[in-house]
């Protein structure tokens, strides 16, 4: 019985004990409750009203460009802004926690941050006060972009000295071209806010464009960020890398190569083009060329891409197609004979001649392709309807813009081909008459070298994303245009304008080269017809012959110091030489062909 008693007893104390606890908790809660809302609460509602809550971005940082090989043409670096809150800007005393009778002035302040930037303090105060005048409580104004990491340092150092809470540095990556000029009319630029040219504009959506996202702050009344008050509210996402099919080492090269020339005969713009025959682009070089670190440097004008963008009559280079589409129609042999007059003058308002005069000559079908006769290539075609014609032209790649890149001109073929006129009927065999573009060429050749099958050209092969993920670049379509045997025979053919045109610079010694030439005219206007004397010369060609890797077009416009296309034969055969280095292409093991360029009685 005791010690019953005992339990009940320590039961009721401890009963005693947990009730003055409690009555204790409720009693300091009230306390605090009063100290609140009626001791306190006048100074803790001016505390709070003080907090201002801003918000700022969260910057992404933009995806690379990157050749075939990894190499970046296009980076991205850590850059700072700095920014202000304009509505707490305010003269430093001793209020801000200076010795008592120190004052900072705002002026001095925008003279020690402007002393960091480089600029005018008194630019920076103007645009304090006109966001002032706009907006009396803005918030938030961004005085200065792209500041490296030492200014950003001494930036912070700055805040470290004065109490300047109403500054700030937020991070905002900023684009570079580590590569310079190289392949810059491809890669593009970026202006200010937005992309302006070349793959940053029309990659921009698809792959290098990174989210920003959103944090919020909260301010004490003199401006400064309070400490862990900042939420990210929404993350932000990097852009993806985008994977060219470019060689940044043969871009390099092709365009030094296309400069050299470009200034030896002293032309105006010369351009270099290397496209694998699966239509991938090894190479687009264009010069002048643009850096897009400094594009203002740059003439607008060539700070696109002539090789998409320009319109050429392309000339003899031309007669390749022309000639393919005769032998796979059966129109013609490479072995047939005909005797070819330097002038072609029939009845009526045509008349079409060769560029030199010459005696009427006994050439073969393959000869007349290779002296590049005009006259020639108008009595093998005599019998080819101008829609069958066309239609191979259509099949080349002509009149069409596949590849999507800005300012990329399609130049549409004739709806009515039997419509045209007696002239232009004739001349749009050999290259008159008919406008294309250099990239244009290039497929068309792509096709001879790939076995008469054209491939779309492309300069894209994927995007990898942020996560890791690979998207494949679409290889786009292929279409046949001629048969493998047209297509193996007009190789042939070339192979003797390379060996037999009677240039000592074009072959090159234990390889097989295919090639063909081109001097264009140049069209003053509509109404005054061609120049008298400026031309484009160009000169196309497949290599190695014998087992094709890839297609070569070079081009120089209004050259001074040679006008025909002896001018462009030194500039190809040095682009197949960097190829053949660069890739260690052996020599060739087979024979060239040996087809009759001339006939006897």
């Amino acid at each position: 019985m005791p010690t019953i008693q005992r339990i009940a007893r320590a039961t009721r104390v401890r009963s005693i004990l947990t009730a003055i606890v409690v009555v204790a908790l409720v009693g300091a809660c009230v306390v605090r409750l009063v100290d609140i809302q009626l001791v306190r609460a006048e100074a803790l509602n001016a505390d709070a009203s003080g907090r201002v809550g801003a918000t700022a971005p969260v910057h992404g940082t933009r995806g690379d460009i990157v050749d075939a090989n990894g190499t970046v043409l296009a980076g991205t670096v850590d850059r700072w802004d700095l920014t202000i809150s304009p509505q707490f800007v305010h003269d430093l005393t001793e209020r801000d926690g200076l010795e008592p009778g120190q004052v900072v002035t705002g002026g001095e302040i925008f003279e020690r941050l402007a002393a960091i930037t480089g600029d005018d303090p008194l630019a920076y105060q103007a645009a304090v006060d006109a966001a002032l005048q706009a907006n009396p409580e803005s918030d938030y104004l961004v005085l200065d972009t792209g500041l490296d990491g030492t200014a950003y340092q001494s930036v912070r150092d700055l805040q470290d000295e004065l109490p300047i809470g109403f500054v700030t540095m937020r991070s905002n990556p900023q684009r570079i071209y580590p590569s310079g000029s190289v392949a810059g009319n491809l890669v593009g630029f970026m202006g200010t806010d937005d992309p302006l040219a070349g793959l940053e504009m029309t990659e921009d959506q698809t792959c290098l464009a990174p989210e920003d996202g959103t944090q919020t702050f909260e301010r004490g009344a003199d401006g400064t960020p309070i400490p862990g008050s900042t939420v990210v509210t929404e993350q932000s996402a990097d852009g993806g890398t985008l994977g060219l099919t470019i060689d940044a080492d043969v871009q390099f090269q092709a365009q030094q190569l296309a400069e050299q020339y470009r200034q030896q005969y002293q032309a105006e713009h010369a351009n270099v083009i290397v496209a694998r025959t699966d239509g991938s682009l090894v190479a687009v070089a264009e010069t002048p060329s643009v850096d897009p670190n400094d594009p203002g440097a740059t003439d607008a004008r060539y700070r696109i891409s002539y090789s998409f963008a320009q319109g050429i009559e392309p000339g003899s280079i031309f007669k390749t197609m022309a000639m393919a589409a005769m032998l796979d129609l059966g129109l013609v042999e490479p072995g047939d004979e005909m005797t070819v007059p330097w002038r072609y003058d029939p009845d009526g308002p045509v008349r079409v001649q060769d560029a030199h005069s010459h005696p009427d000559m006994q050439w073969t079908a393959t000869g007349a392709y290779v002296q590049s006769s005009n006259v020639g290539m108008v009595q093998l075609a005599q019998g080819m309807d101008r829609d069958d014609y066309f239609d191979y032209l259509s099949g080349f790649g002509f009149g069409q813009a596949d590849v999507g890149f800005p300012g990329e001109e399609a130049f549409p073929l004739a709806s009515d081909p039997s419509g045209l006129d007696a002239q232009t009927q004739l001349n749009v065999l050999f290259g008159q008459g008919i406008q294309v573009t250099p990239m244009q060429l290039v497929g068309a050749y792509q096709a001879i070298a790939n076995g008469g099958v054209r491939q779309d050209i492309h300069l894209v092969d994927s995007c990898t994303l942020a996560d890791g993920t690979v998207v494949e670049q679409p290889a786009g379509d292929s279409n046949r245009v001629v048969s493998e045997d047209t297509a193996d025979t007009v190789l042939r053919m070339m192979e003797h304008v390379v060996t037999d045109y009677g240039n000592v610079t074009f072959p090159i010694p234990g390889y097989r080269v295919a090639a063909k030439t081109g001097t264009a005219e140049v069209v003053l206007d509509p109404s005054a017809g061609y120049d008298p004397v400026q031309r484009i010369v160009t000169t196309a060609g497949v290599f190695p012959a014998d087992d094709p890797q890839f297609v070569v077009y070079v081009q120089l416009d209004l050259p001074q110091t040679e006008r025909t296309s002896a001018a462009a034969i030194p500039l190809f055969h040095d682009m197949v030489s960097v190829l053949i280095r660069e890739y260690d292409i052996p020599p060739s093991t087979s024979q060239a062909p040996n087809l009759p360029l001339e006939w006897t009685d």
